[in-house]
């Protein structure tokens, strides 16, 4: 009995100290090493497209005569901008609503009744001419247009994948940059990307107003100013 009680101490002995001289797991030993930084890249450019939204807003006394008449406005309003230069391909129907306009009787116990049709028509103008946007919005307004509806300056397909492209390449660079001066402080090195995530924004430049059918006396001034387009790159380098 005395000696395997001294037995079983020493084997507890025995398994303490290898428990106790083992070395505990190290996480960052497997853990790659990384530092992941986010880069910018802007650019700024004129606007080389313009979406131009116009309507004709008609009433009548039914249904038929404001639709009549608003297609006829309609008709006059596609001929002066196809007159001004504007490609079939370059004018879209974008809405078409037609809908009953209500008496507002002031005695509260008469139900209000039918006293006419509104009729609205909206197209959507694409110009590849910024400098023409005025001409071809007075144009449109003297021929029947009764809404515009907005103006927005964008990019075309083309401008906007150049525009991508080049300022992505400043945002690899202002990436690259971050990482080599991270380095240089922790006193690491750099081994190289081993991930690298892209993203990009744009905000095109919108102006709303509402205006009546009427000749105007100069060409309206419209000013595009300039359009930014910014890429944004997270790239994770490994360093050692």
């Amino acid at each position: 009995m005395f000696y395997l009680a001294a037995l079983a101490i020493v084997a507890i002995v025995l398994v303490s100290s290898v428990a106790i001289t083992r070395p505990p797991p190290s996480i960052s030993s497997s853990s790659p090493k990384t530092i992941q930084v986010t880069g910018t890249g802007t650019l700024s450019a004129p606007p080389d497209e313009v979406l131009l939204e116009l309507a004709v807003e008609t009433r009548g006394s039914t249904a038929a005569a404001a639709t009549t008449e608003n297609a006829a406005a309609m008709t006059n309003v596609i001929n002066a901008l196809l007159s001004a230069g504007i490609s079939n391909e370059s004018i879209q129907t974008t809405s078409y609503t037609l809908n009953p306009v209500y008496s507002n009787p002031v005695n509260q116990s008469v139900a209000p009744s039918i006293i006419g049709y509104d009729a609205v028509n909206s197209i959507q103008v694409t110009i590849s001419n910024v400098g023409s946007v005025g001409r071809v919005l007075d144009q449109a307004v003297s021929a029947g247009a009764n809404q515009v509806q907005g103006i927005t300056f964008t990019l075309s397909n083309t401008a906007m994948a150049t525009l991508q492209e080049e300022a992505l390449q400043l945002a690899l660079q202002d990436a690259d940059s971050q990482a080599k001066a991270t380095a240089a402080t922790l006193g690491v090195t750099i081994v190289g990307p081993i991930s690298i995530t892209p993203g990009y924004t744009f905000q095109p430049v919108n102006y709303n107003r509402f205006t009546t059918a009427s000749v105007p006396e100069a060409t309206t001034p419209v000013q595009p100013g300039t359009l930014q387009i910014t890429a944004t790159v997270q790239v994770t380098y490994r360093f050692s």
